[in-house]
């Protein structure tokens, strides 16, 4: 190796400290690796750092997903086990079980592996799973996004940290080439695995990334394109604060899950702030990841805009309803049923998990098993109720709702009172842990 090439390779203990320093408020982390250079790099990277950081570094933990798409990933999750068994880093292989899609397969398993990832992260005690997203997969994100049409915040591109419901998802880096992670790996005698997927022309990404040399000729290299998805990330968090100022004025947000929102202040927003405000409405009750695409949410906002128009319109799986007679801006914003209503689960004692994507259960200390189900599944819409002045009482159907084997009922979002009838319902509640997923609007 060159010295040029051994200078690439290196990777100081400053520069590994300002990737990871903050890391070390964490007690315990999970890396993602599937075995190809950048997490193998990721992983090397993180290890190194811990060893030079000693007892105020985090402990590692890492995970491969094998999603069962191809017949060498099984070897590849061994290798990399083999590897972890090398540095002393505890490692699980977690399996993508069940049907696979037949279109959409990126999309669809990119998904799976993350919810794999942060349910086997949580179960472990981690507080964070840290990714190995690159420079070039930012440029890639860029120009995919790009491709769709999105706005400033599609544009924004990889997000370097995010928290889900107190849990860290961490992308340390996007500043880094994809090269440079070889290098050091190289350096090192480090082996990683090659998916052939990374070179099929039927994905987007690969298109893309084929294409960056043409692109590279143009002035559109990945730095530059990396640099412009940091700039509009700096947009995209301005709009936020404005986003979270004109909220906080015009949305009443209830405990079981519905808003009310005046919709007047669409009247004087401009455009852009307007749409994410209705974006963020629409993810934080339906308890999406990501607000919906743009095109979409531009349709619905111009139904809110409109006082003369529609009294009803439904996006994202959330219902919207104007309050009519009662006013001509104000709407009622809910999870919505669907056709066949929503799903249910059965909770044995020491369960736990989340319903409907809104809300996590935990039976630690309960003695008793019970269903949580939405009022409307239960009660078939007929049910005594305490609605608040000035609420509709159709957006607290899809309230949740835990029912006993004995048939009692309790709403965990309403306060329990001190009847011999609510003394019961205490007694039965002790243990169980009903919670929104987040609270961040």
């Amino acid at each position: 190796m060159t010295t040029a090439s051994n200078q690439v390779a290196q990777f100081s203990f400053e520069e590994l400290d300002a990737l990871f320093g903050e890391y070390k408020s964490f007690r315990r982390i999970a890396i993602g690796v599937s075995g190809g250079v950048d997490s193998m790099g990721l992983l090397y990277l993180l290890k190194q750092w811990a060893q030079d950081v000693g007892a105020a570094a985090p402990e590692l933990y890492a995970f491969t997903v094998n999603h069962g798409l191809r017949a060498e990933a099984a070897g590849e999750a061994a290798g990399v086990a083999q590897y972890c068994t090398r540095l002393k880093v505890p490692h699980e292989i977690l399996n993508w079980v069940g049907d696979k899609p037949s279109s959409n397969i990126q999309s669809e398993a990119r998904d799976a592996r993350h919810a794999l990832l942060r349910q086997a992260a949580e179960h472990q005690g981690c507080e964070a799973l840290v990714l190995a997203h690159h420079l070039e997969d930012q440029a890639e994100t860029f120009l995919t996004r790009l491709a769709r049409g999105s706005g400033v915040y599609g544009l924004a591109g990889i997000r370097k940290q995010r928290e889900l419901d107190g849990f860290h998802i961490c992308r340390p880096l996007l500043d880094i080439k994809k090269e440079r992670l070889k290098a050091a790996l190289e350096a090192s005698n480090v082996q990683w695995f090659e998916d052939p997927s990374n070179e099929d022309e039927q994905f987007t990404r690969v298109k893309f990334r084929q294409a960056q040399q043409e692109l590279d000729a143009l002035g559109l290299t990945t730095s530059k394109l990396a640099d412009t998805a940091h700039r509009m990330a700096r947009a995209a968090d301005a709009i936020d604060a404005w986003v979270d100022e004109i909220a906080e004025k015009s949305c009443t947000f209830h405990s079981a899950g519905p808003v009310r929102f005046d919709s007047s202040c669409l009247e004087y927003l401009p455009d852009e702030i307007g749409l994410r405000l209705i974006g963020r409405l629409v993810r934080y009750i339906s308890g999406a990841p990501y607000v919906p695409r743009l095109a979409k949410l531009e349709g619905l906002y111009e139904t809110l805009k409109r006082t003369d128009g529609a009294r009803a319109a439904t996006l994202g799986g959330v219902q919207f309803v104007l309050a009519k007679p009662l006013s001509d801006a104000v709407w009622f914003c809910f999870r919505e049923a669907g056709r066949t209503g929503l799903s249910e689960v059965n909770v044995s004692p020491g369960d736990e998990g989340i319903w409907d994507r809104r809300w996590r259960y935990k039976a630690e200390h309960s003695c008793q098993s019970f269903r949580i189900t939405s009022v409307q599944n239960a009660l078939c819409g007929d049910f005594e109720l305490e609605i608040p002045v000035n609420w509709l009482k159709t957006a607290f159907l899809t309230a949740p709702l835990i029912v006993f084997a004995s048939g009692v009922s309790y709403m965990p979002w309403k306060k329990i009172g001190r009847t011999a009838a609510d003394a019961a319902v205490r007694s039965k509640t002790d243990g169980i842990s009903m919670v929104p997923v987040s609270r961040t609007f």
